[in-house]
């Protein structure tokens, strides 16, 4: 795996790894209400801004400012390289044949080379999830998903797998709706079979999973989602987490017991009613032996939700002995979630650029304020440029609100690095966020 040497990028040849199986879409394909696992509602606070210059002049990690195009640093740096070599740094991306693929998008040699300059782990947006790997009951579709697990692997990279069992209707596959067998047996196979091939085609690579992916649901009555899985096996009986949730993280932990287990979900740092559900799964499954961190997804917008709403659930799952691991963080300039409708779209010029810049820089820094090194399961941004983002298609489709973008990553459309990576920077490096 990377140490924190300047690597020598190894732009792998999509030709070289044959593609077969697993389904392809456009772009990451998401469903209203949740990201290739996301939410609506869920962010944090606090910003005041200065220059792009000033602050960036007074830090080692420190990065020119371009006047041309799009607000752009030119970073002296690499950004895995100034973490922790413990510490993974993720970006979700697109494979296969989808939009903004890092294989078959007309700048994939430019995306592998940011991706490998700068990141240590990779995370698929859609194509580790459940119908792109498992269709039918006799069939498993690697192909797409070994080209990105391989690339992984030929240039030092680990992978955060996501996501062994999700409810959205998209992605479970349809022998799973109307099953007559044993569901429970059903289900281990699925995440037995998933887990055993790649700790036996890439051992090491792997190095983490989403078992369960939003299994909360605030609206029902017991506060969980109700879904295929839910409804064959539900809890056992009152006040208990649903039975699946067992059978997924057990298969997983027997298939691969040095890896690294999450329970994932979203709007569950402000939410007080998503937080004590999502400590309440982890505390169960921590009682079974079987679960090792959770993920939290990090939706956020600018002034939403505060760094104290980070701090505490963040440090609730630290009491537990369990890892934190941000796994879709993204920090999108509006909100259309806020009431009084749709906000217009500001200007993306410097001062806002700094704004996000400093946002970006705080959410790292009380993430490395409140969680112990041994803890840490490191962080993951939702997408690599702003224009491949999910975000635009979830604000159209569940606010009504038309946005040609909202900024929400680190670097822009044409590749270049947004001031926020340097945000980023300066928490890793003990810069300060002002």
């Amino acid at each position: 795996m990377k140490t924190n040497l300047k690597p020598i990028t190894l732009l792998v040849l999509a030709a070289a790894l044959t593609a077969c199986g697993g389904g392809s879409g456009g772009g990451t394909t998401t469903p209203p209400a949740s990201s290739s696992s996301s939410s609506s509602v869920e962010s944090s606070s606090s910003s005041s801004s200065s220059s792009v210059e000033s602050s960036s002049s007074s830090s080692s990690t420190s990065s020119s400012v371009s006047s041309d195009g799009p607000i752009a640093i030119e970073p002296d740096f690499d950004l895995y390289a100034i973490t922790p070599s413990d510490f993974p740094v993720g970006v979700a991306v697109s494979a296969a044949n989808e939009n903004y693929s890092i294989f078959n998008h007309s700048d994939a040699a430019e995306r592998q080379s940011v991706i490998s300059r700068h990141f240590s782990q990779l995370t698929a947006g859609n194509i580790m999830k459940m119908s792109y790997l498992h269709p039918q009951e006799d069939t498993f579709t690697f192909g797409d998903a070994d080209q990105l697990v391989g690339f992984a692997a030929t240039n030092g990279m680990t992978v955060h797998g996501h996501a062994l069992v999700w409810h959205s209707g998209y992605q479970v596959p349809d022998f799973m709706n109307n099953y007559d067998g044993d569901f429970a047996a059903m289900l281990s196979d699925h995440v037995t079979g998933v887990v055993e091939h790649f700790e036996t085609e890439f051992p090491g690579v792997v190095t983490s999973w989403d078992v369960v992916n939003e299994a909360v649901d605030q609206g029902a009555g017991d506060g969980f989602r109700r879904s295929v899985f839910y409804n064959e096996l539900p809890p056992a009986s009152e006040g208990e987490i649903p039975e699946y949730l067992k059978v997924a993280f057990q298969a997983a932990r027997d298939a691969a017991p040095d890896v690294d287990l999450y329970y994932n979900d979203y709007d569950n740092t402000a939410n007080e009613t998503r937080l004590n559900k999502t400590l309440q799964i982890a505390e169960a499954l921590n009682e079974e032996g079987t679960i090792d961190g959770v993920g939290f997804q990090m939706h956020v917008y600018m002034t939403y939700p505060s760094l104290s709403h980070f701090e505490n659930a963040f440090q609730q799952v630290v009491d537990l002995g369990l890892k934190v691991k941000i796994t879709e963080l993204d920090v999108a300039v509006v909100n259309p979630y806020g009431g009084g409708g749709a906000p217009a779209l500001p200007e993306y010029d410097e001062q806002l650029a700094d704004e996000q810049k400093q946002r970006f820089c705080e959410i790292t820094q009380v993430y490395l304020d409140t969680v112990p090194a041994n803890l840490r399961g490191g962080f993951t941004v939702w997408g690599l440029t702003d224009d491949e983002s999910w975000l635009m298609n979830q604000f159209a489709n569940a606010a009504g609100a038309n946005y040609d973008d909202v900024w929400p990553l680190l670097f822009n459309a044409n590749l270049s690095a947004k001031p926020a990576l340097q945000g980023v920077a300066d928490a890793f490096t003990g810069q300060g966020c002002n």
